[in-house]
C-alpha cells in the first residue's frame, strides 16, 4: 500500500488529503476511488486503521480528507448555520472536480454520512454508490442529550476526551468541539433534517446503524429505509454503538465488499 499526503487548494482554503493506493497500482482519476467522510469531531487520523483494512478487503484506492475546520485543513471562518453540511457538500463537489474524479464511491460516518447522502441527492454525476455508518438524517432530542453528556466529559479537569482530540486538532481543538456541540444543541438546529434529499437519491445505498447507538435512535436509519426509493441495503447491528466500523469491523467490511461487487 502506498500512502500519499497532499494539501489540495480550493478557492480561499486548502484541504489536507491522504491517498491510500494498493500495491502495484497507481492513482488514476478515471478509475473508481472511495472517498471517506469523517464524523463531526473527526479527521483523517481518527479513522484509525479502518481505511487500511478496507483497502485490503475491497482492493480499491481510498481518498480521505480533513473537512474544513478540522485536523490540518484550513480553519472555518464563518459561524455554522442550519445549512452548514449543505455548504460542506459544495466543497466536496469542488474537491471531486479539482481531482478530476470520474467514478467514485462515498463512505461517510455520522455527520459524514449526512454529507454523503446530500451529495448523492445534489451531485450524483460520477457517484456510483453510497455507504453510511450511523448517518444522521434528522435532529432528535436524544442527540442533544448525548452531546450534552459528551460536553460534560470534555469539560472535566484533565479530560481524556480533550487530550485525545488535541492529538488530531491541536490548538483548534476547542473550536472544533464547540462548533459541533453548540450547533447540534442550538434551538435553531432542532428543525434540521435531510428528508427531502433522501427522496431524490437514485443510486444504491448501503446503511449501517448500531442498536446501542449512544446518540441517536433507529429513526435515523428508518428515514433511509422509508424515503430512499432506489436500491438500498439496511443493516442493524446488535451490541453496536455509534461506531459500527470499530465495533464490528470484519462484519462491516464483508458486507461492504459484497455491496461494492454488486451490479
Amino acid at each position: 500500500m502506498v500512502v500519499e499526503d497532499e494539501f489540495i487548494d480550493l478557492p480561499g482554503i486548502n484541504l489536507f488529503t491522504r491517498k491510500l493506493i494498493p500495491d502495484q497500482d497507481q492513482w488514476n482519476p478515471k478509475k473508481p476511488v472511495v472517498i471517506f467522510l469523517h464524523e463531526g469531531l473527526g479527521s483523517v487520523g481518527q479513522w484509525k486503521d479502518f481505511p487500511e483494512k478496507f483497502l485490503k478487503k475491497c482492493h480499491l484506492p481510498v481518498l480521505l480528507y480533513d473537512r474544513l475546520g478540522y485536523g490540518k485543513s484550513s480553519s472555518r471562518k464563518e459561524k455554522r448555520g442550519l445549512d452548514y453540511i449543505h455548504q460542506e457538500e459544495k466543497l466536496l463537489e469542488q474537491l471531486v472536480q479539482k481531482l478530476s474524479l470520474k467514478k467514485y464511491y462515498l463512505l461517510g460516518h455520522s455527520e459524514g454520512g449526512s454529507l454523503a447522502l446530500i451529495h448523492a441527492a445534489q451531485h450524483p454525476d460520477g457517484l456510483l454508490k453510497v455507504i453510511t455508518l450511523s448517518a444522521n438524517t434528522q435532529e432528535e432530542p436524544c442527540i442533544t442529550t448525548g452531546i450534552e453528556n459528551v460536553k460534560r466529559m470534555y469539560e472535566e479537569p484533565n479530560s481524556k476526551l480533550k487530550k485525545a482530540l488535541q492529538k488530531y486538532h491541536g490548538m483548534r481543538c476547542d473550536d472544533v468541539f464547540y462548533a459541533w456541540c453548540d450547533t447540534w444543541t442550538a434551538g435553531f438546529f432542532q428543525s434540521w433534517n435531510i428528508k427531502a434529499e433522501l427522496g431524490k437519491i437514485q443510486i444504491p445505498v448501503l446503511a449501517f446503524h448500531g442498536r446501542n447507538d449512544q446518540y441517536t435512535s433507529l429513526q435515523q436509519i428508518e428515514n433511509i429505509r422509508q424515503l430512499i426509493s432506489s436500491k438500498k441495503e439496511i443493516h442493524l447491528l446488535d451490541q453496536c454503538s455509534h461506531h459500527p466500523h470499530f465495533d464490528h469491523p470484519d462484519e462491516v467490511l464483508t458486507i461492504i465488499g459484497d455491496f461494492l461487487k454488486q451490479d
